[in-house]
């Protein structure tokens, strides 16, 4: 298990653990088909939802085959604007894999990339994870373009079946020392 490293501040939004007051903005966009389009998730009445926003509050992080989900919110207001899956392989490689979701009205405005940013760092950080993959669909390009601007490399494409139906996915990955020399250079950029 990681140790609890929530919540973690960015310039605009703070990874931390779910609230029950994110109940109604956590089901506006987990409702929305074509934010689940490309999600492993479906959507969850109200109740099966509060209990999935309570089980997430309490849940230890980074257990290796688990899913742990965190909550994105505004910094400013502490509204939620999406949320990070994380999950850490139970085969003995020191592997995790992201998933992200953005409500459609903060898309399109960097805080996927900022959120995603910090969950990578988080996860380097804990010291158990040295390589992070990252799924997506081919046709789901904000998605691509987003692991693209984190300096994540495409590893392997491959044919699959999602949601009953037959698509193409590409496998994306960052490795710790990669991750370092992207930190290092960009503080330089500014």
């Amino acid at each position: 298990m990681i140790d609890d490293p929530l919540p973690r501040a960015t310039e605009r939004l703070v990874l931390r653990r779910f609230e029950a007051a994110d109940l109604a903005r956590f089901q506006a966009y987990r409702r929305d088909p074509e934010v689940g389009r490309y999600q492993g998730w479906s959507a969850m009445d109200d109740a099966g939802a509060a209990a999935f926003l309570a089980e997430m509050a309490a849940a230890p992080i980074g257990v290796p085959g688990e899913w742990f989900q965190m909550a994105i919110a505004q910094k400013s207001t502490n509204d939620l604007v999406g949320d990070i899956g994380v999950c850490r392989r139970d085969d003995g490689t020191r592997t995790a894999e992201i998933g992200f979701t953005m409500a459609p009205f903060a898309q399109g405005r960097g805080l996927g990339t900022e959120a995603v940013k910090e969950a990578a760092t988080m996860l380097f950080a804990a010291g158990h994870v040295e390589l992070i993959e990252c799924i997506t669909d081919t046709r789901n390009l904000p998605s691509i373009r987003l692991l693209e601007r984190l300096g994540m490399r495409l590893k392997r494409t491959q044919d699959t079946v999602f949601k009953g139906e037959k698509c193409t996915e590409q496998v994306y990955s960052l490795i710790l020392a990669q991750w370092n020399g992207i930190l290092f250079t960009s503080k330089f950029r500014r």
